[in-house]
């Protein structure tokens, strides 16, 4: 007895130093997963080659950090080594491991939590609508419906040509100009009776639209409604879809339309960014840098 309570005194009396050196290595340990992390997101958010040197100074990290996490990653095959220039670029592997990742994901699971919350904030009915680009219109795919009695409800599967509302126009606003002039050819009047627009004012309407970074419109697609809209980008920086807001006027107030405008960017930016569009990463000047390019917003 006296034995197994020596035994006992001995593993408390080591416990507190056990303790204190697994936490040690623990930190340790989740310092470089970190660092792999941002070294990671640096590559992908770039989207083109990537020198030690930008590495560097974009994680602030020594030169010689940066060497050791690139050697780790190169030897799994997710991060691969030009030879003609010496810079780094996503490897096989990860792109492999990514492209498994995507199939597996539900585009509603990442779209119905954004709409939710962005509903509650409102109060009123918001939506995700897609682009069908082979003609140029957009169905409603994901509707978080308002709590009030009376609104205008957005249905899902729901198709109305591009040229028209908030959640057509704000799709209108980043896609090619040759897209812009067939919607216009093919607008026709709105579902609530608006006349066709011509190019020119369609061109003004879109140019504000890329200024604001949302659009707004009154009784298009339904009467006595009115919409806020904001593009949704896929990871490759292409139109998407758009998410928006409707209303029935009679709830409308003036004072709202900032809040309401503020609260649908944010949520198609949370969006956009939840299906893996980035803006460039912000890296030094350098000629040699090559990020792709991506829809202004």
């Amino acid at each position: 007895m006296q034995a197994a309570s020596e035994s006992s005194q001995a593993e408390q009396d080591f416990l507190p130093d056990r303790i204190w050196r697994i936490a040690n290595v623990s930190e340790e340990a989740t310092s470089t997963v970190v660092r792999v992390v941002r070294l990671l997101q640096c590559i992908a958010e770039v989207g083109g080659e990537i020198s030690v040197k930008e590495f560097a100074a974009h994680l602030s990290l020594p030169p010689s950090t940066v060497h050791r996490l690139l050697k780790l990653l190169m030897s799994q095959g997710l991060i691969e080594q030009r030879a003609t220039t010496q810079r780094y670029r996503v490897g096989r592997e990860l792109f492999r491991i990514s492209s498994l990742i995507a199939r597996q994901v539900d585009f509603e699971e990442i779209a119905r939590p954004i709409l939710t919350a962005l509903r509650d904030a409102c109060q009123e009915t918001c939506y995700f609508a897609m682009y069908l680009p082979t003609s140029r219109r957009f169905v409603g795919t994901v509707v978080a419906r308002s709590p009030h009695p009376l609104g205008y409800h957005f249905e899902p599967l729901m198709q109305q040509k591009v040229a028209w509302g908030a959640v057509g126009r704000c799709m209108l606003a980043y896609l090619p100009e040759e897209e812009v002039r067939k919607a216009v050819a093919e607008a026709g009047e709105s579902p609530a009776g608006n006349p066709p627009p011509s190019l020119k004012d369609m061109k003004a309407a879109l140019e504000e639209i890329r200024e604001r970074g949302y659009a707004s419109a009154e009784g298009e697609i339904f009467p006595e409604a009115i919409g806020f809209a904001r593009v949704v980008f896929d990871a490759d920086g292409n139109v998407m879809g758009s998410l928006g807001i409707t209303m029935p006027m009679i709830r409308y107030k003036a004072s709202m339309h900032k809040q309401l405008a503020n609260l649908v960017i944010g949520k198609a930016k949370e969006l956009s960014k939840a299906l893996g569009y980035r803006e460039v990463a912000e890296l030094p000047a350098s000629n040699e840098l090559r990020p792709r390019r991506r829809a202004r917003a």
